[in-house]
């Protein structure tokens, strides 16, 4: 009973520390929109603010001139700045161990926009595919899209791609989709040779849902 004890106190202490985790298998973008998932096996979190070391990666590939920006719009440290503008994603699914992490960007149209059709799903990810091969710091890309599937949208598609950044060996997926009235982009970036944290990720991506939540 003494262990049993000891177990949950140790489980409590962790959601304290950490109260930005989500531990349940939902999250409300905003009002009347929502998306499910299985929860991650550990190591893996997620939540709403992104982790420290992901965090620090942009703030050291910031360029001179956005650094400036920056510091011209107040910003004290490159990893205020880099913060900033990771906060622009709504979610983070992450390995703390491996680094390998996912950014999840929810984009509601803007007034007058026209909602995504198959034919601009495809071509987005076409474009984001594309982008790899110029991108600075990428050398080696290799990237291809195709259409996929996510629950709850109409049409999707994934790019694969594989490059070295920095030097080394990286691997990329990226989902692009539509539903409830946002354009859904999910981003991972993960080590090419962390096999296990790609096939995690394909099995989590297959277990989302997009709704209208309960608003």
């Amino acid at each position: 009973m003494r262990n049993n004890n000891g177990f949950l106190w140790c489980m409590l202490a962790l959601f304290l520390l950490t109260p930005n985790l989500l531990l349940a298998g939902s999250f409300e973008v905003r009002p009347g929109v929502e998306i499910s998932f299985a929860d991650p096996p550990a190591p893996w979190q997620i939540g709403p603010e992104p982790p420290d070391f992901l965090i620090q990666e942009r703030a050291d590939s910031l360029h001179p001139p956005q650094l400036a920006a920056a510091k011209k719009a107040g910003f004290k440290t490159p990893e205020a700045a880099a913060r900033k503008m990771l906060l622009d994603n709504e979610l983070f699914l992450f390995n703390p161990q491996s680094r390998s992490h996912m950014e999840i960007d929810f984009s509601p149209l803007k007034q007058g926009e026209r909602p995504a059709t198959s034919r601009s799903l495809k071509a987005s990810a076409r474009y984001a595919a594309e982008e790899l091969y110029a991108e600075e710091g990428l050398e080696e890309a290799d990237a291809d899209s195709a259409a996929t599937r996510v629950n709850g949208a109409a049409s999707a598609y994934r790019v694969d791609a594989t490059f070295r950044k920095l030097g080394k060996p990286t691997r990329f997926i990226g989902i692009i989709t539509f539903a409830q009235n946002h354009w859904i982009y999910l981003y991972y970036t993960g080590r090419q040779d962390a096999t296990e944290d790609h096939d995690e990720v394909n099995r989590w991506l297959e277990s989302i849902q997009i709704s209208a939540g309960a608003n």
